[in-house]
């Protein structure tokens, strides 16, 4: 116990006494300061949380546009931007599965003015209108039976061809199963409702018949996939993108992997985000892939044997600086200036035209974005909301300006985020797949519907011709390539 120094007259005492609250205070002042930087970091913690709660709050209970100021440049026309144009036309007719019917109504009763029964048809004079009506689906028991017959000269027996099926011995037909694969994939409804549809009518069947239905036509049309995902190779740039399944029945996490561009979609599950999965996915390609800041995608850029550009989204990076708007107006400045981008995108008809204004426009407005970035950058807070969307577009800059150089790469990868939406839809409402195998039918139907749906093609139509294909032995082609041939039509 120290004693009262006012009374100590031993000098040295009193000397040491004073080396030890000389430390203490040093000790105090160290844990003061390292309070005061942890109430600093709990402050900042705090704040950054409440901008994060914000954003999400606004991401799922806001309408789904992100608004734009009114000052901001809206299109001039809604022509689609060339990276878009669809690269085939199929005439709808050829598709469609309304059944014209026609019904002639007759009088019977006479003139209704004279009652006399003496009119007279005038030949093909008809007053006609249009009615749109349904038929509820109905499922129909067909009985094949394939007529035998006896040849005398070669004293054999020949059995008449019968239907087309998915395969040898099957009880139900190919359209059956191509409708359960259409009505599960493209529009989301799962196995068990389609179970309760059918059991309504009549028809027993349950879901373990159901799946094994979907997984018989995807074994049997598998190969088209891998011809997709060529096909969407084949194209100077590829948009990919990534979002998260689940395996049910181990209750795991996985990913649903996207490449696509107008000539297709291609999808992949897997059990993990690492890059790899993208490696393989692009091999032999040699070309631009548009992605947003996934760091996945980082070995593109670093490994020059992968002989593989990447362009950053723009979407992306001015999505944060939209998250940060309400609490840091500046933001608008950097928003005006990136619409300005689109708005130029949008004047061009044709990859020629939009070389020109790329150079010639789009070049000035990127240099005024960068120095933006750079100013603002010294003058806020790293953890801000606004400081992380500028160090974001900044960590992205050389992705995010690629596009000058090259006409062919679009500005965002908002076509992947697009093709990602049917197999969102659908793990939400079944809330995953039973089987790494599930997951891998529901990738190649997600596949198949995707690319038919870029270029306006029935995905009914089309499975239901290639299953057709397939047990008569013939080629299998995509759905690009089946567009081609019913075009060439006559």
């Amino acid at each position: 116990m120290i004693k009262n120094l006012d009374e100590e007259k031993d000098i040295n005492y009193v000397k040491e006494v004073a080396k030890v609250l000389y430390g203490s205070n040093l000790i105090l002042q160290e844990e003061i300061k390292h309070l005061k930087s942890e109430l600093i970091d709990h402050n900042q913690l705090r704040l950054e949380l409440d901008g994060k709660l914000v954003t999400l709050k606004k991401r799922f209970f806001d309408k789904g546009c992100e608004k734009l100021h009114p000052k901001l440049h809206g299109r001039d026309n809604q022509e689609l931007l060339p990276h878009n144009t669809v690269p085939i036309v199929v005439d709808s007719k050829k598709t469609s599965e309304l059944i014209d019917h026609e019904v002639i109504h007759e009088i019977s009763d006479g003139c209704p003015k004279c009652s006399k029964n003496e009119l007279k048809k005038m030949n093909e004079i008809f007053e006609t209108s249009v009615e749109i009506d349904v038929i509820e689906r109905t499922y129909v028991k067909t009985i094949h039976k394939k007529q035998k017959y006896r040849c005398p000269c070669c004293e054999i027996i020949v059995t008449a061809p019968g239907q087309e099926k998915l395969r040898k011995g099957s009880k139900y037909s190919i359209d059956l199963a191509v409708n359960v694969a259409v009505d599960k994939f493209s529009y989301h409804l799962p196995l068990e409702r389609i179970e309760r549809q059918m059991r309504e009518v009549g028809l027993n069947i349950d879901s373990k018949q159901l799946y094994s239905l979907t997984e018989m036509l995807y074994i049997n049309l598998e190969a088209i996939a891998e011809k997709i995902r060529q096909e969407v190779l084949g194209y100077g740039y590829v948009h990919i993108d990534e979002t998260r399944g689940k395996i049910l029945k181990t209750n795991t996490n996985g990913y649903i992997w996207a490449i696509t561009n107008k000539f297709g979609a291609y999808f992949q599950f897997e059990t993990t985000r690492s890059g790899l999965v993208a490696v393989e996915m692009l091999k032999d390609f040699s070309g631009t892939i548009i992605t947003d800041g996934f760091t996945g995608y980082n070995r593109f850029s670093k490994d020059e044997q992968l002989k593989t550009k990447v362009a950053n989204c723009w979407a992306h990076a001015r999505r944060k600086f939209m998250d940060a708007k309400d609490d840091f107006p500046i933001a608008e400045e950097y928003l005006l200036l990136v619409q300005a981008l689109y708005h130029i995108e949008h004047q061009a008809k044709s990859f020629e035209t939009l070389k020109e204004l790329r150079r010639d426009r789009s070049s000035p407005i990127i240099d005024q974005i960068f120095e933006w970035l750079k100013y603002h950058e010294r003058r806020t807070l790293p953890r801000s909301g606004i400081g992380k969307a500028i160090r974001y577009s900044l960590s992205l800059w050389k992705g995010l300006t690629i596009f000058l150089n090259d006409p062919m790469i679009p500005l965002d990868n908002n076509t992947a985020e697009r093709a990602l939406r049917n197999p969102v839809k659908g793990r939400d409402n079944y809330n995953g797949y039973m089987s790494i195998n599930g997951a891998d039918t529901a990738m190649f139907f997600y596949t198949i519907i995707e690319s038919c749906k870029l270029i306006k093609l029935n995905p009914r139509k089309y499975l239901s011709d290639m299953a057709r294909r397939h047990w008569n032995g013939k080629n299998l082609i995509t759905p690009f390539e089946y567009a081609k041939e019913l075009n060439e039509e006559i």
